[in-house]
């Protein structure tokens, strides 16, 4: 067993190692909550110092804390956001309830680190203190969800960038596809005249239609409540001070913060971060129905419709030699399926709130951001990996337009649907395509075959007038 120093707790005594930068309030958390042995994304505790070191130039500015103690906390923070004592932030993201143990634990390291600096040894705390210097003006019932509401501001950022470069490969292959006649389904059965390029657009709206919502659903995250402490009240701070550390945490992070109207709320309510994790479930959603439809045209090669081919990226089977699989596509989809798990634990943390309180932001903090990277990344994935290497099948969709029953939509308006319908039914018995045998009955003409074929997506009533007019 590693040497061990002892620190002392109104609980009592506890072992900490001795070279560690915590503390024996992080030390007894990391023996009680040994759960998941998952840690929190390293983004969180970056931000998590920002807070502080917005805080400490805060108290400074208002005269709370001495130059010489604020020097160096600020230094000890700076150490930590250039990503030393990595090691020092270990604990479980299942742990006491409100992020105390994470705020503690950023308090610890600082205050040891700090008086490390001094020439202190770690451990007695003096002169600087993790709760009378480090924690001033401050509690962790809005220190830990203000954390989370920059950081999920950033883990966003991120995300939209990559919803961004989906729509636009989406758009690219819209214009590479805009002349490719095949058939729509609906019902899964053979349906009005489309093309290729005119569905891929439809995706293209689709992830638009997302991206705008996801921007604004995180808006609300850029509303800042430190300074309400312990139950949003303002107890123990500086009249001044919730004004001057959004203004000095704004400046660090380079985000544009304001200060919330009303900290109680915030305080007790988490439905910011409900709206931003909907709207990724939302966009999931969607995904996934985007990703099947791919699946099915790209299905076969010889056995489905192949009418896409999907860029290999492994063998898709340790049985079957050349088989190629839609690897990308599934694990996408995956990814989309536990979002939507994330989502509901974020549900039933929101809603379990009591009182003054909710004691769950740790567990809505690990689900949302986990939410927002791995989306982040699956999509980067969907993008680089499938959607930009799609090549279409032309002569497959030329096979399937020509020779469903799309033709027949498109003679309706002009021989009537109880006769469209016979040559549906004739050519589904015969083999012969729906113009060929209008143009055999002595529906239409060649030339009218011509120009109804000649509209990417079939006639317009403007054409069909033309046509009736010429035959009277």
């Amino acid at each position: 067993m590693s040497s061990c120093r002892i620190e002392r707790d109104f609980l009592g005594e506890v072992p900490v190692p001795s070279a560690a930068l915590y503390g024996g309030f992080t030390a007894r958390v990391s023996e009680s909550f040994k759960i998941s042995g998952q840690t929190i994304h390293p983004l969180f505790i970056q931000t998590l110092a920002e807070v502080k070191k917005a805080a400490a130039e805060t108290n400074n500015e208002l005269g709370l804390l001495d130059d010489k103690v604020y020097e160096v906390i600020i230094k000890a923070l700076d150490e930590v956001l250039e990503g030393k004592h990595s090691e020092m932030f270990p604990l479980d993201v299942f742990q006491a309830g409100a992020g105390t143990p994470w705020n503690m634990n950023m308090n610890e390291v600082v205050a040891n680190r700090a008086n490390q600096i001094l020439g202190y040894p770690i451990g007695e705390y003096v002169p600087v203190h993790p709760n009378d210097h480090v924690n001033m003006s401050q509690s962790s019932n809005d220190v830990i969800p203000n954390t989370i509401r920059v950081t999920s501001l950033r883990l966003v950022s991120h995300l939209l960038d990559s919803l961004n470069q989906l729509e636009v490969s989406l758009g690219a292959k819209a214009v590479e596809f805009r002349d490719i006649m095949k058939s729509s389904r609906t019902h899964a059965r053979d349906a009005v005249p489309i093309t290729l390029g005119q569905e891929f657009s439809a995706y293209a709206s689709m992830v638009k239609a997302h991206l705008v919502n996801t921007r604004n659903s995180a808006d609300p995250l850029s509303l800042i409540f430190l300074g309400g402490t312990a139950a949003g009240t303002g107890v123990n701070t500086h009249p001044d001070y919730s004004d001057l550390v959004i203004k000095h945490l704004s400046n660090i992070t380079e985000l544009d913060l304001s200060q919330a109207k009303d900290k109680i709320h915030l305080t007790q309510f988490m439905s910011d971060f409900m709206h931003l994790i909907n709207a990724l479930s939302a966009f999931c959603v969607d995904i996934v129905k985007v990703n099947n439809d791919l699946v099915l045209m790209s299905s076969g090669p010889r056995t489905g419709l192949s009418e896409i081919q999907l860029p290999p990226v492994e063998p898709g089977s340790s049985i079957m030699p050349g088989k190629v699989n839609p690897s990308i596509i599934e694990a996408v989809n995956m990814v989309c399926f536990q979002v939507q798990g994330n989502r509901l634990a974020v549900e039933n943390a929101a809603k379990s709130g009591l009182f003054d309180l909710n004691v769950y932001t740790p567990v809505i903090a690990f689900n949302l951001f986990n939410s927002l990277e791995w989306l982040t990344n699956a999509i980067n994935a969907l993008d680089l990996r499938c959607i930009q290497g799609i090549e279409a099948n032309r002569e497959v969709l030329e096979g399937y337009y020509t020779d469903s029953n799309a033709m027949v939509t498109l003679l309706s308006p002009l021989i009537g649907y109880i006769k469209a319908s016979e040559l549906a039914r004739t050519s589904l018995e015969t083999g012969i395509n729906a113009g060929e045998l209008a143009v055999t009955n002595g529906y239409i003409t060649q030339d009218d075959l011509d120009a109804i074929l000649s509209t990417p997506t079939g006639p317009n009533l403007h054409i069909v007038k033309k046509i009736k007019e010429k035959g009277d």
